[in-house]
């Protein structure tokens, strides 16, 4: 039976958002490690992208979803900003700390060297400035000389994150957040832009062309793309049928459509529908999933570090068994994260936000989800 998304089924107690992220999150994992041991993601074969691609779109519309709601009920920018900031900030700062110490047992510098080291120090620091760096100094998942470790390679999607962020807060400050006006004016000019980028002409011209920027083109076309599927999703909920015969056939669409242009598209619509599926129709399956901790952002921002861990001290070990490894691996990180870090500072934030104006004007939603806004 086809579900409609009500607003009963936004409260915190009636969706399995946090189930869904924790998902997307280890989907994530299971890539990273099949790439790190030189295997194909055999889900390649399927929706023609590894399910990395399609978790990372997955977490951009649910961010776009939810993102629109927070913006719709509270438009105020300091609200958002100071939310975003409060969100995100802390546990990746906190993150680029703890890596880098536990990194300095395996660098092949000395420890002073490794302290001072340019890498190190963009590791730590750069990061909170959007500036991505990807690996303290001197790190080498294998024997020494076959190449540095990406010790996190996925902090590359926090500033495009924060790209959405800014899109949409100033979407609303141009009047724009509203079903018609975004429906028809801010998706279709995502969508036709995205369209235009992987037309194959186009495409080709574009990474011909030194000056054009193929990369930031491409992450528009894509992750932008998908974050205002998701707030559209969210301006037309009551529109949407959820189902999961319409999830199965969504699948079936992804699978006939790979050699299209217009594939990416379809895969963005397609993992959109299913992430709301997940979130809303596996309630009654699963009805205390709710209770679950949210550990998906600690998942995620320590999963390719734990599992390069593994790595350096298994430099051989099977990739099913590294991806197995890294999400138990990981956990006890996660869980660190969020109940020292995340949640702390989100309760931080709200204590704030409550004195900032009379009768708790600046309270937000129970929920709000991102790849890195996760709760």
């Amino acid at each position: 039976m086809a579900r409609v998304i009500t607003d009963d089924l936004l409260k915190a107690d009636s969706n399995n958002f946090t189930l869904a992220r924790l998902i997307l999150a280890t989907a994530v994992i299971y890539t990273h490690a099949m790439m790190a041991a030189g295997s194909i993601d055999e889900t390649t074969l399927l929706f023609g992208q590894p399910i990395s691609w399609l978790a990372v779109n997955g977490f951009f519309s649910l961010s776009g979803f939810l993102m629109y709601r927070s913006l719709e009920r509270n438009p105020s920018v300091r609200h958002f900003v100071v939310s975003r900031f409060m969100r995100i900030w802390p546990g990746m700062f906190v993150m680029c700390l703890i890596v880098a110490a536990i990194f300095a047992l395996f660098t092949v510098l000395p420890l002073l060297s490794y302290v001072t080291a340019r890498e190190t120090f963009g590791f730590v620091f750069l990061n909170q400035l959007l500036l991505p760096h990807y690996s303290p100094a001197g790190i080498y998942c294998h024997e020494v000389g076959g190449g540095p470790c990406v010790v996190n390679g996925p902090l590359w999607t926090i500033r495009w994150e924060v790209s959405c962020y800014l899109a949409i807060a100033l979407v609303s400050a141009a009047g724009l957040l509203v079903r018609r006006r975004f429906t028809l004016i801010v998706l279709p000019a995502l969508v036709l832009f995205s369209l235009a980028f992987n037309f194959p002409p186009v495409h080709r011209w574009l990474e011909e062309t030194p000056a054009a920027h193929a990369y930031y083109l491409e992450q528009v076309a894509r992750l932008w793309t998908a974050f205002a599927i998701g707030s559209a999703a969210y301006a037309n909920r009551d529109r949407i049928k959820l189902s999961w015969l319409g999830a199965a056939l969504a699948l079936v669409a992804v699978y006939c459509t790979q050699s299209f242009f217009f594939a990416d598209l379809v895969r963005a619509l397609a993992v959109c529908y299913w992430v709301l599926c997940i979130g809303f129709l596996t309630v009654p399956m699963l009805p205390s999933a709710h209770k679950l901790p949210d550990y998906s952002f600690g998942v995620y921002i320590y999963g390719m570090p734990v599992m390069n861990i593994f790595r350096i001290l298994v430099p051989d070990m099977e990739p099913h068994l590294l991806a197995v490894a890294s999400f138990f691996g990981v956990i006890p990180f996660a869980a660190f994260s969020w109940h020292v870090v995340e949640k702390p500072a989100q309760d931080l934030r709200k204590r704030f936000g409550r004195k900032g104006k009379p009768g708790g004007g600046f309270a937000e939603p129970a929920r709000h989800a991102s790849v890195l806004d996760v709760q």
